[in-house]
């Protein structure tokens, strides 16, 4: 009872009548039920109308739809499921660049290399790729790209402190020398295991980027425990700060990869091998539960002029772009929704479905498509925040996934809210924002998108009962 008393509340629109209490309640009635039937094309409305008499009417052209893209905000990368590395030139987006700044820890308190060990055989940056599944049960990928890249990768050492309990943003610059103390040039290994001879031991492990070390900072980290810095690793991070990982590949257009990688996995580390057999991990455990601080860095570059407007002034465009790791996102303003759904008072919403249709020509074995994208509220600054229909609905309610090469949102809630709080004197019609979410899972994959009015792939459905 209190289930279905909230929904009714929620779902109130304009069509209260004071005038006549039954006809008012009976209008409460029709539009929870609307709002509460999963459906948004046709199934609602014929219930409404075959139990009370009212016609359904279907329009996609009743709500007028402005789209045009805006620079994204930044986000905060140090709390991620899996990081980005590389780089890519995308010929309709320009380049995006995704560094990694981390720090790594000491294998132990008091950590030894042993009395008669003399130096390092030879220092690995170790980064895992991710695998597995996103939260929603997607198969997760390690690329974007193409698969093939070349890739010239340089490390850096790290001359601040960052800290676990600090959160840092996308385009928080960092601190180097400048000081080349690693490199990797060549393609990823995205299949095959790594087999590792350890005095008679072999060791397996999973596929993953390789960097040495130079030897000058392999000196440095065998020369940590006469200097007294592992006594313990709080002690270690404040004389060993971090690395900063960049892909520094030049690129012509349609060239390059962004790779994912995974911070909690035993395999990502800086591992030490000496005395002939044996091997040391200095643990970079990042995200949510890490022990050792990391976020990334994102740049862009390249970008061709007039993709970008500015927000709540921008004129609408017949194409959209849709880029991950800070680029851009679409705005969607309804600019007459007041005037459409205010100017008739019997006029009641049953359903609303917003349909986002990716042009063809954009996507290829290279550029892919990301399997889900949000549509999310805005505030008076152009802000992200929740759409009803995404808090209080289930995901295959309020859709985002992409299906027979659509994306489609219901927002049902959203118009309703809308109206209800214009009713009360506020105006909350700031528009929403369509996005490739910065995380779970993280992906690099953009999406262009066909935003023609009259194209028939961009629209907003509406079904709306009108009472006699």
């Amino acid at each position: 009872m209190a289930t279905t008393l909230m929904h009714t509340l929620i779902s109130m629109t304009h069509c209260f009548n004071a005038k006549t209490k039954q006809l008012a309640f009976i209008f409460l009635i029709l539009v929870g039920l609307g709002a509460c039937k999963k459906d948004t094309q046709s199934v609602g409305a014929e219930f409404v109308s075959v139990r009370n008499q009212f016609n359904p009417n279907f329009s996609d052209t009743l709500i007028e739809l402005k789209a045009y893209t805006v620079p994204m905000d930044s986000v905060i990368t140090s709390k991620l499921t899996a990081v980005a590395l590389g780089s890519i030139y995308d010929p309709y987006l320009g380049i995006t660049k995704a560094s990694l700044i981390t720090q790594y820890g000491l294998p132990g308190n008091l950590f030894s290399w042993g009395t008669s060990v003399t130096k390092i055989d030879s220092l690995i940056l170790q980064l895992r790729f991710r695998a597995g599944t996103s939260s929603d049960g997607t198969k997760l990928d390690d690329f974007y790209g193409d698969k093939e890249a070349i890739h010239q990768i340089k490390v850096y050492e790290l001359t601040e402190d960052i800290s676990l309990d600090s959160s840092y943003y996308s385009t928080r610059k960092y601190k180097t020398d400048a000081v080349e103390i690693g490199s990797f040039t060549g393609k990823f290994n995205f299949v095959d295991s790594v087999t590792i001879k350890l005095g008679q031991e072999t060791v397996i492990i999973p596929p993953h980027v390789r960097i040495k070390m130079s030897p000058t900072f392999s000196q440095k980290i065998f020369d940590g425990e006469k200097n007294g810095n592992f006594t313990d690793d709080a002690k270690f991070k404040s004389a060993f700060k971090g690395l900063v990982i960049v892909d520094e590949t030049i690129l012509s257009s349609g060239q390059g990869a962004i790779v994912y990688l995974r911070l909690n996995s035993d395999v990502t580390a800086l591992t030490a091998f000496y005395g002939d057999s044996l091997a040391a991990d200095f643990p970079i455990i990042g995200g949510v539960r890490g022990a050792e601080a990391s976020y990334n860095y994102y740049e862009h570059s390249n970008v061709p002029s007039g993709i970008t407007q500015k927000l709540f002034t921008g004129n609408h465009r017949d194409t959209g772009y849709l880029q991950p790791l800070t680029g851009t996102k679409l705005r969607i303003e309804l600019p007459n929704v007041y005037d459409a759904l205010l100017s008739n008072p019997r006029l009641v919403i049953n359903g609303a479905e917003i349909i986002f249709t990716p042009l063809s020509n954009t996507v290829n074995t290279t550029y892919t498509l990301p399997q889900s994208i949000s549509l999310v509220g805005s505030d008076s600054l152009g802000r992200n925040v929740f759409l009803k229909d995404q808090v209080f609905e289930g995901s295959s309610y309020y859709g985002g996934q992409l299906s027979s090469g659509t994306y489609r949102f219901n927002i049902v809630r959203h118009l309703q809210n809308l109206l209800i709080e214009k009713r009360n004197g506020f105006d909350y019609n700031y528009g929403m924002n369509l996005i490739v979410r910065a995380d779970d899972p993280l992906t690099a994959q953009r999406v262009i998108l066909d935003t023609r009015k009259n194209s028939g792939t961009f629209k907003l459905k509406l079904t709306y009962t009108v009472t006699k």
